[in-house]
């Protein structure tokens, strides 16, 4: 199921499920998705970063994010929440470049309050999707949904806070969106630096300075990073030639392809779809779990 369609069709921009013992190979889908563990811990995997989460823990996985959640010897539990792309867009219109860095493992110790207010919105909204649905109450989850996406865009936009606590000058975040957007829209194109630093009104070596400062990577290496993640999808979902799949996602050289996609996701490309590429049949086969009531997520201590 690469990638995965999610029916909204009921006419409710989010669907909530609790699961244990979950194995659930590399995919993706438009809808964002919360992930929270109820009983730990709990190994996964988005875009190249492993993390083991344990109870409490939550992870954002981005609409159209490569993630994965691996099977362990221990018995966990998790309340997994999805919401609805168009929903998402229609709450957060100006986000055309829209990326959350909200994981427990990487820094919910050095900002505890923020995690907790997201908890607090996870509960409130668990609450509200467990009552009747009537119209009533598909506004009030519709309310809570918005008042989340808002804040999280506030605190957890990668392009305003990078891997760290301390927000970006708005300015910086202003050109950092133009650059993102530019580079998303234009795999085709070899895109240099110079270019996007004067379309952006500064120096190029003043905006390589704060794109290296603010998120640890150069910028090339940030652009190279979502071609070879953006390569991984069609890796699993073709039969396309490593080289044809190279020159779509912006390498002129395979040999640059190879050597980018090996430095992130520590494997060769071919070895790669030998390992996580399958046919439908065994695809479903891999993906385990069992299926609890919602009202689980209460019992152990979401409230």
């Amino acid at each position: 199921m690469r990638p995965e369609i999610i029916d909204f069709t009921d006419g409710i921009p989010v669907k909530a499920y609790v699961r244990g013992g979950c194995q659930y190979p590399y995919h993706w889908h438009d809808a964002l998705e919360i992930l929270q563990v109820l009983k730990g811990p709990v190994h996964i995997g988005i875009g190249d970063d492993n993390f083991l989460l344990y109870e409490n823990d939550i992870a954002i996985i981005n609409m159209g994010e490569l993630h994965r959640i691996a099977k362990t010897d221990d018995d966990n539990e998790i309340l997994l929440i999805q919401i609805e792309e168009r929903f998402c867009r229609s709450i957060l219109p100006d986000s055309a470049f829209l990326y959350f860095y909200c994981c427990s493992a990487g820094h919910e110790a050095q900002t505890p309050e923020k995690y907790a207010t997201v908890k607090e919105y996870i509960a409130r909204l668990l609450r509200a999707i467990i009552e009747k649905s009537d119209e009533e109450n598909k506004r009030n989850i519709e309310n809570i949904l918005a008042a989340m996406l808002a804040y999280l865009s506030r605190k957890f936009d990668f392009l305003r806070w990078g891997y760290g606590t301390t927000p970006f000058d708005e300015k910086l975040v202003n050109r950092l969106r133009q650059i993102a957007e530019h580079a998303s829209s234009n795999l085709d194109v070899q895109l240099r630096l110079k270019d996007l630093a004067a379309e952006a009104g500064v120096s190029m070596r003043h905006l390589s300075y704060a794109i290296k400062d603010k998120f640890g990577m150069t910028f090339l290496e940030l652009l190279y990073y979502s071609r070879c993640a953006y390569a991984v999808k069609l890796l699993l979902s073709t039969n396309r030639r490593i080289i044809d799949i190279a020159l779509e996602c912006g390498f002129s050289d395979v040999k640059y392809f190879v050597k980018y996609f090996n430095k992130y996701f520590h494997t060769y490309p071919s070895t790669f779809r030998k390992l996580h590429r399958t046919d439908m049949h065994t695809l479903s086969s891999q993906r385990e779990y069992r299926e609890y009531s919602l009202s689980r997520a209460l019992s152990r201590g979401i409230s």
